[in-house]
């Protein structure tokens, strides 16, 4: 009996069709964000800059550094791709010698991609997506008065992106470059940031 369920299931195997066999992913990437915004952190560091003495404007407007793993499912007969990723960025701002403003985002979503058969290797590609972030904020300081902070929050979020793939026969590693567009509903205002990222997959 195990015998025939073994050849059955190899018989199964051997007579998937071919987007059953290939299209599978997985990989790394990382990269920088730019023009994040959101607006209560720039409140609170307005109330900083009064509270502190500072007689200059205070914006959160650093990049955060980002990095992340991702997998690539392309086996289903679909005109997508489904991309399942978790991302951490992170980024500080320094008010004084004496006070830092930290952020930090982890994030897991999922991005479906459409890619374009214009050219040979150079694959382009749109899409869009959503994640859930769980976003922190902290200041690093020894001083022991107080500063308003936004609360520490768990949001979903929505992205925009494209980029272009870079697939070269019979090598396995693709690697890729890509620009993602994000809104997050965060409180009272949303969160708005570019996220400008490259990676490579290993893919099957």
């Amino acid at each position: 009996m195990k015998k025939f369920v073994f050849a059955l299931s190899l018989v199964v195997c051997l007579n998937l069709p071919a987007y059953a066999l290939l299209g599978l992913g997985f990989g790394l990437h990382g990269g920088m964000t730019n023009g994040y915004s959101y607006d209560e952190i720039d409140n609170c560091l307005g109330e900083i800059a009064d509270s502190l003495g500072i007689n200059e404007e205070l914006t959160f407007d650093e990049e955060l550094t980002s990095i992340g793993a991702h997998v690539k499912i392309g086996t289903l007969p679909l005109p997508v791709d489904f991309w399942l990723f978790a991302d951490y960025a992170w980024g500080k701002k320094e008010i004084n010698d004496q006070v830092d403003f930290k952020l930090h985002d982890l994030s897991v979503g999922l991005s479906l991609k459409k890619s374009f058969d214009v050219m040979p290797i150079v694959k382009p590609y749109v899409g869009a997506g959503a994640a859930m972030h769980a976003m922190a904020y902290e200041f690093d300081t020894e001083l022991t008065q107080s500063f308003p902070i936004p609360d520490n929050q768990s949001k979903i979020g929505y992205h925009f992106l494209g980029g272009v793939e870079v697939n070269v026969p019979m090598f396995p590693f693709v690697p890729y470059a890509e620009g993602r567009y994000n809104i997050i509903a965060t409180d009272e205002k949303s969160t708005k940031f570019l996220l400008l990222e490259a990676g490579i997959s290993l893919t099957f």
